[in-house]
Order: structure tokens, then C-alpha cells, then sequence
């Protein structure tokens, strides 16, 4: 039999077996093999890590576009030296991800422009890197989704991925204040997400000024950051808009 023989064969068998990507570089795995001289061992551990990476690959890049993450924000190219008060030791702990398997919530907060949604959205890119879903949502389109699903059938509700997700991230919770139906549907979620996954908000606003955003109800707001603040890792940043300094640069370039 000759070698093209046995190499589609063998393409053909990994095909079958669900090995797609191995099959597709089977050919050259074995080149690469001949010329390192590796045992049998060795080059069917090869095989086995290029199927594995290309799975892992194949899968980020899948939930990064189910995840409605913003393209291109990632931690390496988050500006610490731009982003006051933005703890780099606390951002890489949080990088590990292991507020995600105990559940924990993260608030990120600060005024507007100076990187909350772009460290929010570097945490959940990591996060899926990891193997967790992550579904991010702005925090008016959120509201409304649980206004339309408030008479949806429990299996319907159970499907939605505010629901589902490993790792909820809720951007710019606060640019709005919530009347009072608004605040229990969020309420509703924040239950029922506590302790059971984790959820990655950014806000405008301080925790002091929470109960005016969420109707002046202060025993529902307590109600809330008590079941988000009970395992809670808080990222407070300060400075300028990044957005402002951006544009005023441009313009003094235009001068």
C-alpha cells in the first residue's frame, strides 16, 4: 500500500473519530515527526495536542461571538498607567478567575470614560479563555429583556443567557435611575444569581448613591448589595474621560 494510501486512510479514520483538525495536519505532524526522530509515543501525544488546541481555539472564538463582549478589549492592552486607582494586583488575581468557580460578584466602578466596561470586558475575555460562558449586556437593554420576559414561562426564562451564564457582566448599571417594577426585576435576577454564578458590573455610580438609582427604595437597595457585596471584589477607578483625552489630543494635532 502505498504512503498516500495509508496517510488518507489514516485522515479518514481521525475524521471518523471526531478528529477533525488532527486529520487536516496529520500530514504535516508526521513530516515533523520524521525530522525530530520521535518515538511512537511522542508523535500520538502531538496528535492528541493539536486536536486539543484546536478545540480550545475553535471554542474561544465561538463564545467570544455569542458573548456580545466588545471587540478588541483585553487585559493586555488595558492602560493602567491611564486608569487611576485600578489595582494591578487585584486585577490579575481576579484574572485567574477564580472569583468565577466560588461565584463571587465584581464591581467595577468610576465616572465615565475612564475604562470600567473595557476591564470588565478583559476580565470575561480571560474568563472564556478559562471555559466560562459569558454573556455581556448593557444595563438598559438588560432591564429591558427582563421587562418583555416578566410573563415568559419558567423554561423560556431558564434559557436566557442573564440566566445561564457562568459570568454575567451588567455595563453602565446607573446612567439611568430605575423606577420601582424596574428595581425588583433586577432584584429578582441578583437572587437568583447569588451564590449560584457570578456577575461582573460596571457603574457610574458609588454604593452611597445606589438606593436613589434603584427608586429611593433604600430596603430593596440594601436587598441588593447585600447579596452583591456578601462575596464581592470592588475595583474603584478614578482620573479623567480616556474618550476626552483622546479627543483632545486629536484636536491638538489639528492645530
Amino acid at each position: 500500500m502505498s504512503r498516500t494510501s495509508d496517510l488518507e486512510r489514516s485522515e479518514k479514520l481521525l475524521t471518523q473519530l471526531g478528529w477533525t483538525w488532527a486529520s487536516q495536519r496529520l500530514a504535516e505532524l508526521i513530516e515533523q515527526a520524521v525530522r525530530q526522530k520521535l518515538s511512537l509515543h511522542a508523535f500520538l501525544e502531538q496528535v492528541a495536542d493539536a486536536e486539543h488546541e484546536a478545540r480550545e481555539a475553535h471554542r474561544v472564538t465561538g463564545w467570544l461571538k455569542r458573548s456580545g463582549l466588545p471587540v478588541g478589549k483585553t487585559l493586555e492592552n488595558f492602560d493602567f498607567t491611564f486608569a487611576h486607582g485600578a489595582d494591578r494586583r487585584k486585577v490579575e488575581l481576579l484574572a485567574t478567575c477564580e472569583f468565577a468557580t466560588r461565584h463571587e460578584t465584581v464591581l467595577v466602578l468610576g465616572p465615565s470614560g475612564v475604562g470600567k466596561t473595557h476591564l470588565a470586558a478583559g476580565l470575561a475575555v480571560r474568563a472564556i479563555a478559562n471555559g466560562f460562558s459569558v454573556w455581556f449586556v448593557c444595563a438598559d437593554e438588560l432591564i429591558e429583556m427582563l421587562r418583555r420576559d416578566e410573563q415568559a414561562s419558567a423554561s423560556r426564562i431558564r434559557q436566557r443567557r442573564y440566566f445561564t451564564a457562568k459570568i454575567l457582566v451588567i455595563d453602565e448599571l446607573g446612567f439611568q435611575a430605575l423606577d420601582r417594577g424596574d428595581a425588583h426585576r433586577l432584584f429578582r435576577l441578583i437572587n437568583h444569581r447569588y451564590e449560584r454564578a457570578s456577575t461582573i458590573i460596571t457603574s457610574n455610580k458609588s454604593v452611597r448613591d445606589w438606593p436613589a438609582m434603584l427608586a429611593g427604595d433604600e430596603a430593596l437597595a440594601t436587598a441588593i448589595l447585600d447579596r452583591l457585596l456578601h462575596h464581592c471584589h470592588v475595583l474603584s477607578i478614578d482620573g479623567a474621560s480616556y474618550r476626552l483625552r483622546h479627543l483632545e489630543s486629536q484636536l491638538a494635532q489639528g492645530q
